[in-house]
């Protein structure tokens, strides 16, 4: 049956795989194995890769351990459950099960995410913290929908085109495409809709973010999102950004900065939003192995806190997408606290292309000896 103790023999199952593994790598004098720690399927909200793809792909690729970590859901294991009791999965690669998890962490003053490994979905504190965090999910978009009433970019631009918004129609949205949870990656989607109905161009979004944007008081505001369009006008030099709403969505909700976080000055209608109701990282549940992921270079100051949390933090995660100095920066927090390092490619879709070097997935033996040491 799917149940609590299914998943529980799994879990042994798998750790006892991997010890074996371990010990084939030490006798052949390996020094690696490749690993995949933090993946997406359809089931998060922003992912396009179904889980026979992620299997198949990573088989081919060589892959020897991955992990499916979904954004607050683990529906995924039903579907794995069924393959399992099919005997349908190939050798390699182990399959743990995971999650990323989106909580509180007030001073790190971002969206802040966690992967747990080695979790049982069917554990009832970890049920709790994931209804918890669904239910917080709408309280942000009613936030979100009261900060687009106030941005004067969408303001100007709703006004020209005659486009209409609310959350009442967002909901009916969400229902229509069979979402449950309101993410970033719907209410982008749904707002792109609005936009490509009256043609309007996303270069033209961009133009007008910007002139207001230079027109904001708050020279701390201000700078951070200079900082983040002179990334974008790089990373997009030569990209038609028309139809990509993770650049929409770069524009209209840069990661930190949050309009709650500058009270004295008026709303700019940012849709980052990063204290609306979620599980606070320092009472979150105990289930699996807790791996602060991507942990942002300029945030690192505030991981001595982790020693405080609930939830005991073994290891940070070195993203594939995150640069190489960010990388570096971890791999030394990490080890002043005591800590490890997993490697993940935070694949969402198919057409990625995080695995057109494997370099970096070659996860060293000693953490993999700490990931399976840290379940005790």
């Amino acid at each position: 049956m799917n149940n609590f103790k299914f998943w529980q023999n799994y879990n042994q199952k798998c750790a006892e795989r991997i010890k074996s593994l371990i010990a084939e790598c030490e006798k052949n004098n390996e020094q690696t194995v490749l690993s995949d720690l933090h993946i997406h399927t359809n089931y998060s909200s922003d992912g396009k890769q179904s889980l026979n793809f992620i299997i198949n792909e990573c088989n081919q690729k060589g892959f020897k351990i991955i992990a499916l970590t979904d954004h607050d859901n683990v529906d995924v294991f039903n579907e794995l459950y069924k393959r399992i009791k099919k005997n349908n999965l190939p050798q390699f690669p182990i399959i743990l099960t995971g999650v990323e998890q989106t909580v509180s962490f007030p001073a790190y003053q971002t969206m802040c995410h966690i992967v747990k490994l080695f979790i049982n979905p069917f554990d009832r504190n970890l049920k709790h913290d994931l209804k918890q965090l669904n239910n917080s999910y709408f309280n942000r978009a009613k936030i979100q929908f009261k900060r687009i009433e106030e941005s004067p970019v969408l303001k100007e631009i709703f006004s020209k085109y005659a486009i209409k918004v609310s959350y009442k129609e967002f909901l009916k949205y969400l229902k229509e495409k069979n979402i449950n949870v309101p993410d970033y990656a719907p209410l982008i989607d749904y707002l792109a809709d609005k936009l490509k109905e009256k043609n309007v161009p996303t270069s033209d979004v961009y133009e007008r973010v910007k002139f207001f944007n230079a027109k904001d008081d708050c020279k701390e505001r201000k700078a951070l999102r200079d900082a983040r369009f002179e990334y974008l006008d790089k990373k997009y030099q030569n990209i038609d950004v028309q139809d990509n709403r993770r650049f929409l969505l770069s524009i209209l909700g840069v990661r930190g900065v949050d309009d709650d976080y500058f009270k004295d000055y008026p709303s700019t209608g940012s849709l980052s939003v990063d204290e609306y109701g979620q599980v606070n990282i320092f009472e979150m549940n105990t289930n699996g192995i807790t791996i602060f992921a991507h942990p942002n270079e300029n945030k690192l100051q505030y991981m001595d806190q982790l020693k405080l949390c609930k939830c005991n933090f073994v290891a940070f995660e070195n993203n594939f997408k995150s640069t190489n100095q960010d990388k570096n920066a971890v791999t030394n927090a990490a080890d002043k606290l005591g800590l490890f390092t997993t490697v993940g490619s935070d694949k969402h879709a198919e057409i990625e292309d995080v695995y057109d070097d494997l370099t970096f997935y070659k996860f060293p033996i000693r953490n993999l000896k700490n990931l399976i040491d840290a379940l005790k």
